[in-house]
């Protein structure tokens, strides 16, 4: 997936850059005027709703008034962002072209302010986005098998201002009935499936609108739609009789998009079916409520005084956290402390998640409103680690046997990013039920540190519903 840099200077080497990164404030990197902004879009996509209503809703009339306030919010989130990326866009072609330009005159300081004035940019626009992804999130109830079938494939968009100003347009439509929230596709950062997505919070259906221009257009889409769901030779064969080659290779694109669709969808209404990205195998299975450790970050902030400006805790011997009011105390501290854990799994920082679209967006953890804020403005640092040996004790605990870090030739087979991301030096993770093995992806990590699932259930749910071999976690 891709994952813009942020905050991290631009002349350090890459192992100094990664080792630095975690302990960095994002709004300092990102700026007061910016981050004004960040923080009212954060506030209108996670709590516009809550601060709209008197009282938690208990009524089906009060869930009602209830949901259309968080929808107003999520679509006046839409619209600004909407405006800061039409605003931004260009202004990233510029700076590329700018850097490029430089490169090419070999003036090493010029470059290297230009690099770093591109790299902000990114950085604002992977943010904005990230906001916009929390709405989502929310629809489907932060479910991670749903979300997974969305992705984009090679975590990349045609983000176009084009692009945005035709599914805006069409969005505003959808979204003046307040029980309807319409999400445009290109501007969130992990779907690639349709054009809108579209809500409906009375029946809770989710689904994706194509927006197509031109008769011609129009006809040839709705013609591959049928040829997909009819599956009807015949029907093809007459439809394309008659095509030209350019149409013949537009009605073979709508095809292919609309076999995508379908698939994503199938897996998500049926539970189950082959990954339209990956050609894997999915089974979605539904477990009992996740236990989360939340509490324990909140813990450790509420800790904090001027005078104490850290505080630590380990969640069920393999997650470390780490809350720091001071960056370079962060730094020294946490590392310290994995140094006497001999822990050589990778840190992370809580804002981490606006670097990665597959994982639970900030908007959309699960902690308070307050705290988030807090976090967002670099009031306090929230650093964290998974232990990848004791988390893979701990598995051995419920079942021996049960896990083992693998080889680097066997992390070098797996196909999937999602799964090379979840390794420790290139050794992946494996679980073994049943005489099966499954090599573990970043789904799981992902939920650990990111969702605050209990690594424990989450280990038992394995065992519980063993996980098809092609599974990402």
């Amino acid at each position: 997936m891709t994952r813009p840099s942020i905050g991290t200077p631009p002349d350090l080497d890459d192992e100094t850059a990664g080792l630095l990164r975690p302990y960095l404030r994002l709004a300092k990197a990102l700026g007061e005027e910016y981050m004004q902004k960040a923080e009212r879009w954060h506030f209108l996509v996670s709590d516009h709703g809550f601060a709209s209503v008197p009282g938690p809703p208990t009524t089906r009339e009060e869930f009602e008034v209830f949901y259309a306030k968080c929808h107003d919010g999520w679509k006046l989130a839409q619209r600004e962002i909407a405006d800061f990326l039409i605003e931004s866009l260009p202004q990233l072609t510029a700076a590329k072209a700018e850097e490029k330009r430089l490169h090419a005159a070999k003036d090493v300081t010029g470059r290297k302010l230009a690099k770093e004035n591109r790299r902000r940019i990114e950085a604002e626009i992977a943010v904005a986005r990230r906001m916009l992804d929390a709405a989502l999130w929310t629809m489907v109830s932060c479910e991670h098998s749903t979300l997974r079938r969305l992705l984009v494939a090679d975590g990349r968009h045609s983000l176009t201002v084009a692009n945005i100003q035709e599914a805006m347009r069409a969005a505003e439509e959808f979204n003046k009935e307040p029980m309807t929230i319409a999400l445009c596709c290109d501007m969130l950062s992990l779907v690639h499936i349709g054009d809108l997505v579209l809500f409906d919070a009375r029946t809770g259906t989710l689904s994706f609108v194509e927006l197509k221009a031109g008769d011609k257009n129009v006809a040839l889409a709705k013609a591959a739609d049928f040829a997909v769901k009819s599956q009807c030779a015949a029907f093809e064969s007459f439809a394309t009789g008659s095509l030209s080659p350019k149409d013949l290779k537009h009605f073979a694109r709508a095809k292919r998009q609309a076999e995508r669709n379908n698939a994503a969808i199938s897996i998500i209404k049926n539970e189950g079916g082959d990954d339209p990205f990956t050609g894997g195998r999915v089974q979605i299975q539904r477990v009992a409520p996740p236990k989360t450790w939340g509490d324990r970050i909140a813990a450790c902030a509420a800790s904090l005084t001027a005078e104490r400006q850290w505080a630590i805790d380990v969640v069920e011997d393999c997650v470390y956290i780490g809350v720091y009011t001071d960056p370079k105390m962060a730094f020294a501290g946490f590392q310290s402390w994995m140094k006497i854990q001999a822990c050589t799994a990778p840190v992370v920082n809580f804002l981490d998640s606006f670097r990665q679209p597959a994982v639970r967006p900030l908007g959309a953890a699960n902690m308070t409103y307050e705290l988030r804020l807090k976090a967002l403005r670099g009031d306090i640092l929230v650093i964290l680690c998974l232990d990848i040996h004791r988390l893979i004790e701990r598995g051995n605990k419920l079942l021996p046997g049960f896990m083992r870090l693998g080889s680097r030739s066997e992390g070098a087979k797996a196909q999937s990013p999602r799964i090379q991301d979840f390794t420790l030096d290139g050794c992946p993770v494996i679980c073994n039920v049943g005489g099966q093995e499954v090599i573990l992806g970043a789904g799981t990590r992902d939920r650990i540190l990111f969702d605050f699932h209990s690594p424990t259930q989450l280990l038992q749910n394995y065992l519980d519903y063993p996980p098809v071999p092609s599974t990402e976690g």
